[in-house]
């Protein structure tokens, strides 16, 4: 039986190979996909996701964009690692 998820995630690197192991698995029936900013801006993150599930051809899967920021101060941005798109570089 498979196992309903919802991945809430910011689509770099590591989180676009998530997406990628969890289209790809037998065991999970991946419903939604959430996104939120870390990795890039939640902008980035969300077309980032869209991006992977099209290339991995789950274009059925539903995808919501969330938080911009945290509740209280600044938010800190990893673009320095995966680059300005936050799916640049290495």
């Amino acid at each position: 039986m498979e196992l309903p998820v919802v991945l809430d995630c910011d689509p770099g690197h590591d989180d676009a190979v998530a997406l990628l192991l969890a289209v790809a698995s037998p065991e999970i029936d991946l419903r939604a996909v959430t996104t939120t900013f870390g990795n890039c801006a939640v902008a980035d993150a969300t077309h980032n996701a869209l991006r992977v599930l099209t290339l991995a051809g789950a274009t059925n899967v539903a995808v919501a964009q969330g938080a911009a920021g945290p509740l209280s101060g600044e938010p800190v941005l990893a673009n320095y690692v995966h680059g300005a798109s936050g799916l640049d570089g290495p």
